[in-house]
């Protein structure tokens, strides 16, 4: 392994790969990403990566139209396909007011991003198999949809590996040097890297390696759940991402024969990220089955097919962590996205940032400690990934 680099990367989710594939595209540097386990290993890899343009600040919106339009140019911009399903992404409410809707449909407006407000009677037919009532619409946006959160990871390292990026997976960080109060080098199990730039993009771990620089984060590990079922065959044509605000559920399409679902917001219960639960008890499974239920009636006969424990990174606010950290020379951070977070185009802006130039999406929003003019999100109940 080399012994020297430019630019450290921690964490091979998406944020890291997506990170390393623009700095290493700039051929500005020697660029290295280190991974305790493999690519995607972590809750990644679990996420819905879920893409719409709902939400309540200027910074999430702008970050996922950029999301889409990178999507849509998978194969040109990075190479391979993504898993991008652009069947459209449903919000279903009973009002368009933004505390209701989860987020504020005028930044999505003077974004230009498309959307339908659509009555009941037209939710109606566009989800035949939902029971809707009344005062309940529609928000659709058509360009909505999902990603593979996999294949997205994978192909965004592949790509920066193509670039020149060095990419080691089983590699586990054990330390961070730091001299006069900046970066001088991270230490891993293979051995030391000397570089005067570090990006923590470890997720769940990414409140362990800022300690080793002498940083405490606020980050709370939690635990999250989402549920598999066998579609009904009255809901296996194709259609959006199902988003009920009314009843706090989702469901998204996994292929043709299988849901996944999931309820927003995030369980309060702090876990360590490598020892908890990854079952699905039975009370939340019966929890979440009376927010799928009274909507869908077929549901209440969907075999169920198990599911899967996995984690947020939460910050006290609801907002990441990015940018540089004032305390440590060269020590930034990327971590602290769960539930907003699975927006690849960020990457390129943050990568902007790191080589000193104008972004194109300015994350000073994200930076800590905190702008006196950063609001706590409204309601942690509208995190969902």
């Amino acid at each position: 392994m080399t012994t020297t680099a430019d630019f450290v990367i921690i964490g091979g989710g998406v944020h890291g790969c997506s990170l390393a594939f623009h700095l290493a595209k700039e051929n500005v540097g020697h660029v290295v990403l280190l991974e305790k386990k493999h690519i995607a290993a972590g809750p990644t890899a679990q996420s819905g990566a879920m893409i719409r343009a709902l939400f309540d600040a200027k910074i999430y919106v702008d970050l996922m139209i950029a999301s889409t339009r990178m999507f849509e140019q998978w194969d040109e911009l990075i190479g391979g396909d993504a898993g991008f399903v652009q069947d459209g992404f449903l919000r279903i409410a009973d009002s368009l007011a933004a505390q209701t809707l989860g987020g504020d449909l005028e930044l999505t407006k003077q974004a230009g991003e498309p959307y339908e407000i659509l009555s009941r009677d037209q939710l109606a037919q566009l989800v035949p198999m939902g029971q809707f009532q009344q005062g309940e619409v529609g928000l659709l946006f058509p360009k909505g949809g999902y990603a593979d959160p996999f294949r997205t990871t994978v192909e965004l390292a592949a790509a920066a590996r193509r670039h020149g990026a060095e990419i080691h997976e089983d590699v586990s960080v054990t330390g961070i040097e730091i001299q006069r109060g900046r970066v001088a080098a991270v230490d891993s199990t293979q051995g030391r890297i000397a570089t005067p730039l570090i990006v923590n993009c470890a997720g769940a771990w990414s409140d362990r390696i800022a300690r080793m620089a002498g940083i405490e984060l606020p980050i709370d590990i939690q635990r999250t759940t989402t549920t598999l079922f066998l579609k009904p065959e009255s809901m296996k044509t194709v259609g959006p991402v199902l988003s009920d605000g009314v009843n706090q559920v989702y469901l998204r399409g996994m292929g043709d024969a299988v849901y996944r679902a999931a309820h927003f917001g995030h369980s309060h219960e702090s876990v360590d990220a490598d020892d908890f639960d990854v079952s699905v008890s039975t009370s939340e499974l019966k929890t979440l089955r009376t927010g799928l239920d009274p909507r869908y009636d077929d549901m209440r006969r969907a075999p169920y097919l198990g599911g899967f424990t996995t984690l947020y990174d939460m910050t006290p606010d609801g907002h990441p962590i990015v940018g540089p950290i004032q305390d440590v020379a060269g020590f930034w951070c990327d971590c602290g996205w769960s539930g907003n977070g699975f927006a690849p185009a960020g990457g390129r802006s943050l990568a902007q940032m790191i080589l000193g130039r104008v972004p194109d999406i300015d994350l000073a929003y994200f930076q800590w400690p905190r702008r006196d003019d950063v609001i706590r999100r409204p309601s942690t109940d509208w995190i969902l990934w």
